[in-house]
């Protein structure tokens, strides 16, 4: 009997499957498949804070469940550095592949300071409810700038990026997902270890790997269907 959150480890997976699905019509979109206004439309834009929320929430529970006893700084440090390791990888392929569009301050970029940000938090659930509704509050009501505090140096960054987080609201995202590790329904076995839990569980296990390597092997698999097309 392991000692995983499954419910935990099942919201991610289900985070898993819709980022998969969001960027495979993101690609169809890329190679000209599909003329849908992927990922900014409306519906697209939607989804994509669905998949955001998910996964955030997930990072935010992970905090609290990882360090519930005590914090583990080596470990803690050392889950940060793979991200770090993933978000510098990130970068890099969005300047080869959109070196007009490059990544700056994607998800990875953006767990990276969340999860500092974070760990200030994760043994107050009551203050990071009320910090977390407050920094969405500040975002959802315009009171700062969703580039902040990347508008300081617009002129060394591109207009648009691929792929961008902004700290208002997702850290907010953040600290209710830290309240929700403390919270006692969550953290009950509600799934019995299965074959079948296990099974569907497992992707959620492995969510930086499958993060990195999905849109990798989509394009490997894409493009030379796209070239015998043309």
């Amino acid at each position: 009997m392991s000692n995983r959150n499954i419910p935990l480890d099942l919201m991610r997976t289900l985070a898993i499957v819709l980022m998969v699905i969001f960027h495979f019509i993101y690609d169809l979109r890329y190679f000209g498949w599909v003329n849908w206004d992927i990922p900014n439309g409306d519906g697209w834009r939607h989804f994509r804070y669905v998949i955001l929320t998910l996964f955030f929430l997930c990072i935010g529970a992970s905090l609290v469940y990882s360090h519930q006893d005590k914090f583990h700084f080596k470990s803690f440090f050392f889950r940060l550095g793979k991200v770090a390791i993933g978000a510098i990888l990130i970068t890099l392929m969005s300047l080869v592949m959109f070196a007009q569009q490059w990544v700056y301050f994607g998800v990875l970029q953006f767990i990276i300071v969340a999860s500092l940000f974070g760990a200030l938090f994760i043994y107050l659930p009551k203050i990071s409810l009320i910090t977390g509704i407050s920094i969405i509050m500040i975002a959802l009501l315009g009171w700062i700038n969703k580039r902040w505090p990347f508008d300081y140096i617009n002129d060394l960054l591109p207009d648009y990026t691929t792929d961008f987080v902004p700290l208002f609201p997702w850290l907010g995202v953040i600290l209710l997902g830290i309240t929700l590790g403390h919270n006692k329904a969550f953290n009950r076995k509600i799934f019995n270890e299965s074959p079948l839990t296990n099974l569907l569980a497992k992707p959620g296990k492995h969510s930086l790997i499958i993060y990195l390597l999905h849109q990798p092997l989509m394009f490997a698999l894409l493009t030379p269907i796209h070239w015998l097309l043309n």
